[in-house]
């Protein structure tokens, strides 16, 4: 679970595979649907963290990628960034999108 990986800043976490800006779709839902959220993303080897932007020192969200997988998504959106879009998905867990 989430408790188990403790919050680093993004120049603390060591081991990183890949950082930079991903647009990650909210859990909310507003009038308009779901809002897209610009953020800082970084995958370590056994972790992705997601940050308001890349001088955040601690991040919006936290997740062991262990179990996750990642899938093509051309459905999520309409406009010219639908062959971007992935999601990361794990049986029991939240999707990310």
């Amino acid at each position: 679970g989430l408790e188990e990986i403790t919050p680093k800043p993004v120049q603390d976490t060591g081991n990183i595979l890949k950082q930079g800006y991903l647009e990650k779709r909210s859990r909310e839902h507003s009038f308009f649907g779901s809002e897209w959220q610009k953020r800082w993303c970084v995958l370590s080897r056994r972790t992705f963290y997601y940050y308001a932007n890349e001088k955040s020192k601690q991040p919006k969200g936290i997740f062991s990628i262990e179990h996750y997988s990642a899938r093509l998504a051309f459905h999520l959106r309409k406009d010219s960034r639908k062959r971007c879009c992935f999601e990361l998905i794990c049986p029991g867990k939240r999707t990310y999108e």
